[in-house]
């Protein structure tokens, strides 16, 4: 695989993941908070669309999870890059005999 697709890829995967997250995250927030109560929580939903505020939790921890886990991933793949970049950045005139940051990712 290409180093491209592969990039292509894992930026996908955590596109997903950040969305199953943000849209779990809009459900907690649609179901109230607090929990039941024993019937005195007029504000929380035990259920939305649905389904169940512990599959709602179980989608959100799991998308958070794999969410962390390809920005991990990416950041240990560009690792290099990050270095040299903030390299430049933090002195901005390279001396001639230094090498330029690869253009590629």
């Amino acid at each position: 695989m290409s180093k491209a697709k592969m990039n292509y890829l894992l930026d996908a995967v955590i596109a997903l993941a950040f969305v199953v997250s943000t849209v779990t995250g809009l459900a907690f927030v649609a179901m109230g908070s607090g929990g039941y109560q024993g019937g005195q929580n007029a504000g929380c939903q035990t259920a939305f669309l649905g389904i169940g505020r512990a599959a709602w939790s179980d989608l959100h921890i799991w998308g958070s999870l794999i969410m962390i886990t390809g920005v991990v991933i990416h950041l240990v793949l560009h690792w290099q890059w990050i270095v040299c970049m903030t390299k430049k950045m933090v002195r901005p005139k390279p001396r001639r005999e230094e090498k330029s940051c690869p253009v590629t990712l």
